[in-house]
């Protein structure tokens, strides 16, 4: 008995691998991971800071660990949202990881101080000395202070 194979013009077998399903799920994928990166960065843009006067010009941002309040009374840690009875153990583990780590606070214009307070609390429970709240430098200056 003789088998026969199918051959193709150039002397190799005639079967071929379809990668159009590959390639539409990894453009998939793409715009899904680009949609949540947009998502991420809008959500700490919303924080609409409060102006002042006096303050210092900080410009060095990324080494510290910033806690957002937003109008609404929700935080963020460093960008990702949290809830506030967990805000104590996360600084804590992030100073204990970080010493010398600066707690910086992105309070929105319309929160209140009963925002803020609990914020505040759970800082001095987790050890933190030092707090610093960020503003935008009024009269036109631009930078943040």
């Amino acid at each position: 008995m003789r088998t026969r194979s199918i051959v193709g013009q150039h002397g190799g077998a005639s079967g071929g691998v379809n990668v159009t399903p590959m390639i539409d799920v990894v453009m998939c994928l793409i715009v899904f991971y680009l949609m949540v990166g947009q998502l991420a960065i809008d959500r700490r843009s919303s924080i609409v800071l409060a102006e002042t006067v006096s303050g210092v010009d900080r410009q060095d941002l990324a080494d510290a660990i910033e806690i957002g309040v937003l109008m609404d009374g929700g935080l963020t840690l460093n960008g990702e949202a949290i809830e506030s009875d967990r805000i104590a153990g996360e600084v804590m583990g992030m100073i204990a990881r970080e010493v010398g780590a600066v707690v910086r606070i992105r309070a929105d214009e319309d929160a209140g101080f009963g925002a803020v307070r609990p914020v505040l609390r759970a800082l001095q429970e987790a050890g933190v000395t030092g707090v610093e709240f960020v503003t935008i430098r009024a009269e036109g200056m631009g930078g943040q202070s």
